[in-house]
């Protein structure tokens, strides 16, 4: 196996893990989904999108995320506003309940990270975050 082969396959083993060690605690996962927080991690960043918009990001139909946002909606996580110019076009933020969920949820998402980062020395985690860095700089 090459070096990039096998840096695929250890960058998707540490995401399984790490999707693992954050979603599998019952808190965690008690009252909301996987796709909700990916939703509501969209919209803090974005502000508000369409459907459209959600459903590419998710890179799902727009059809399988319209169950997803109705939960969402009916827990008063999200708002809906129709464009003024287009009255087809509707508009979904987060709302401040949303917001105070995402956060909490950061949290715990936080809390299980530094979990699941524990047995790795400063000194590695921080040689580790120097390369993510510039792999992400270079790709913005």
């Amino acid at each position: 196996m090459n070096t990039n082969e096998q840096l695929l396959t250890s960058i998707q083993n540490m995401g399984r893990l790490m999707r693992r060690e954050v979603f599998s605690h019952k808190n965690f996962c008690q009252d909301i989904s996987h796709s909700e927080i990916e939703v509501m991690f969209f919209l803090k960043e974005k502000k508000t999108a369409t459907m459209r918009a959600i459903a590419d990001h998710l890179r799902v139909r727009p059809s399988s995320v319209t169950p997803v946002i109705e939960k969402m909606f009916n827990k008063k996580m999200l708002s809906r506003t129709p464009d003024k110019k287009d009255r087809r076009t509707i508009y979904i933020s987060l709302t401040k309940n949303g917001l105070k969920t995402l956060v909490r949820k950061q949290k715990d998402m936080h809390e299980h990270i530094k979990n699941f980062f524990q047995k790795v020395s400063e000194k590695n985690k921080k040689e580790l975050l120097k390369i993510i860095n510039t792999i992400v700089k270079d790709y913005e």
